[in-house]
């Protein structure tokens, strides 16, 4: 029996980790935490950014220098081994809770390898409130969320839509594991 995928979508800030631990804390059964984060700390201090890696680039939008990340051919193949091995874990019964960053492309793929297992759920919050949460952890890119927004969810089409800042990860969590495991 095939595992099932939870797909948890957003920009950087947006509240997908803490959502999944929650969905952990709260699910019945055992949810594995498969983190595009854990796969790029992987990598030695100082080289993710590499051209080879994960490329990081200003661009301009809306008047405003932003930093964008992008995926280099090693990026992209260690990405891609992401991928296969959710599938391979959801091929082998467990289930996952997969935290990315991913256009629509990436979610297509995610698609194709687990069919009906695959639970996509797109975290969001305000733009502000994304904003204010960069400058509050103070490990993360300022600018990044205001790239990322206005083409990471382009054109996905979501099973639900949640929003962090809305309502806690408690509450959230528990939505999620209704809306997946109806």
């Amino acid at each position: 029996m095939n595992g099932q995928i939870i797909l948890l979508n957003g920009v950087s800030s947006s509240g997908k980790t803490t959502l999944a631990k929650a969905i952990q804390k709260y699910a019945r059964d055992i949810w594995l935490h498969v983190a595009m984060d854990s796969f790029i700390a992987m990598l030695p201090d100082g080289q993710e950014f590499d051209r080879e890696w994960f490329p990081m680039t200003e661009v301009q939008l809306e008047g405003a220098t932003l930093p964008q990340i992008g995926n280099g051919p090693q990026g992209e193949a260690l990405l891609a081994q992401m991928r296969q091995l959710v599938e391979n874990l959801a091929q082998s019964g467990f289930n996952s809770i997969v935290d990315e960053v991913a256009d629509a492309p990436v979610i297509a793929d995610y698609k194709r390898r687990l069919g009906a297992s695959c639970f996509t759920v797109k975290v969001d919050a305000p733009l502000s409130e994304l904003e204010r949460r960069e400058r509050e952890r103070g490990d993360r890119l300022i600018g990044l969320a205001r790239e990322q927004s206005p083409r990471i969810h382009a054109g996905v089409h979501y099973d639900l839509e949640v929003n962090t800042h809305e309502d806690t990860p408690d509450a959230l969590a528990r939505r999620v594991l209704t809306a997946a495991c109806a």
